[in-house]
């Protein structure tokens, strides 16, 4: 990997407090750990398994976002199977 265990471990953290703004429905908060784990991810080899994983959840969270509240059932979904893909990626 690319980067070191304190890297990984930012960035574990990071994609969980995410799911737990998702969880919650605060897209406010959901936003602010986007913008921290879009420039926590700069740094990963982009040939890196980790980084298309981010990338995929830094888009589909960005869409869950902008959506109106009745809108976001099934990225949600999307997001928190990616948040449990990219976890499991970073603690193997």
């Amino acid at each position: 990997m690319a980067y070191d265990g304190g890297k990984r471990l930012l960035l574990c953290t990071l994609v969980k407090g995410l799911g737990d703004a998702v969880r919650r429905g605060d897209p406010s908060a959901a936003e602010r750990y986007r913008r921290r784990l879009r420039l926590a991810t700069e740094h990963i080899a982009a040939d890196d398994l980790v980084h298309d994983v981010v990338e995929r959840l830094l888009h589909v969270s960005g869409q869950w976002v902008v959506a109106a509240a009745v809108d976001r059932g099934e990225t949600k979904q999307q997001m928190l199977e990616i948040i449990e893909r990219v976890i499991g990626l970073l603690t193997s």
